[in-house]
């Protein structure tokens, strides 16, 4: 079965969802698998087809999901401790989480805005035996919300209309992100350092599976691989800030880095690679870049050619959803986001 792409336009949704316990529970925080899990048996409640499509391996998911956020009780070393060993952690009904589902297969769009209009406000994701209510879904920031935003909708028409060229382009990686370079003897092979051609060509492998076939890269006949190979020439590292982390599981466990990385373009920009530069970084705040980006990681965004927000056409069943819970994403929020990295 193929997901199947049903929107012209492609539509893109990055959202927070706040989560609340509707019971007393534990929680670990570094809980990836767990959450990839319930929102699978989510999608399972409205599309079983589709969800059985999602569980099978080897493929690239055509959606994000960051870690549970929140657990404010603890201080920042002490929930630095508890992750790294695996600890549970006591949660109370009253205390607010979140995480982030981007999505970008319109398929998928629907089931959950189905599941969000038929089970309205006992909408719940299940994890470690903790039932979490979503008592919003935020998709639109703040209105005085200036600069960067995690949330976002808008489109791959949207986001192929801006090909100009910029000198630089800012990364931020907000949790640890890591590129696979396949099996080897020994097992597989990460790497662990974010070279320009590895983020392009992650992104452009992203393009090439999700946008509609009229806005692929084999229109300006081009490959992902392609794109990389320009990359690795013609672009540079200007700056850097990173900085490696463990994100343990009981499923598995992985380094990766995490901070921000800025690249300038050496390279002519009237080349066809050159003018999918910026298409794809406005890309990275849906599709994530590297590896296990369904489990937690490769979180990022570029933030220098953030994606406006718009309602494309397919998209106005997000809209409407707004009637029920949808609302803009705070201040509060955004900032704990970048708190929680620190």
């Amino acid at each position: 079965m193929s997901s199947g792409r049903g929107d012209e336009h492609g539509t893109l949704v990055s959202m927070v969802l706040r989560v609340e316990p509707a019971e007393p529970g534990w929680l670990t925080p570094s809980c990836g698998p767990q959450l990839q899990a319930a929102f699978l048996q989510l999608v399972r409640q409205v599309d079983p087809e589709l969800s059985a499509w999602l569980h099978q391996p080897n493929q690239r998911r055509p959606y994000t999901l960051s870690l549970l956020h929140g657990f404010r009780q603890l201080s920042a070393k002490d929930l630095q401790l508890v992750t790294s060993q695996l600890q549970p952690v006591p949660v109370q009904p009253g205390e607010r989480y979140w995480l982030r589902l981007t999505l970008l297969d319109e398929r998928l769009i629907q089931a959950i805005l189905r599941a969000s209009l038929q089970q309205a406000r006992q909408l719940r994701l299940c994890i470690e035996q903790v039932p979490l209510v979503i008592t919003h879904i935020l998709a639109a920031p703040h209105p005085s919300h200036e600069g960067p935003s995690w949330v976002a909708v808008t489109s791959f028409e949207e986001l192929a209309r801006e090909q100009a060229v910029q000198e630089h382009y800012t990364f931020e990686f907000a949790s640890p992100t890591a590129f696979s370079k396949g099996q080897r003897p020994w097992g597989k092979l990460l790497t662990l350092f974010p070279e320009p051609a590895a983020v392009f060509e992650s992104l452009a492998r992203s393009w090439d599976l999700f946008a509609p076939a009229r806005l692929r890269l084999s229109t300006a006949d081009l490959t992902p691989l392609e794109i990389a190979d320009w990359c690795a020439d013609h672009l540079i590292v200007s700056h850097y800030e990173l900085r490696t982390q463990y994100l343990p599981s009981s499923r598995f466990g992985q380094t990766g880095f995490l901070g921000r990385i800025t690249y300038e373009v050496k390279g002519p920009g009237d080349v066809p690679q050159a003018r999918w530069l910026t298409p794809l970084a406005r890309l990275a705040l849906f599709s994530g870049v590297g590896y296990k980006t369904a489990m937690g990681m490769g979180q990022a965004r570029c933030l220098n050619v953030q994606p406006s927000s718009e309602q494309p056409s397919a998209s106005h069943a997000v809209a409407r959803t707004a009637s029920i819970f949808h609302k803009p994403v705070g201040e509060e929020d955004e900032l704990v986001y970048q708190a929680d990295q620190q």
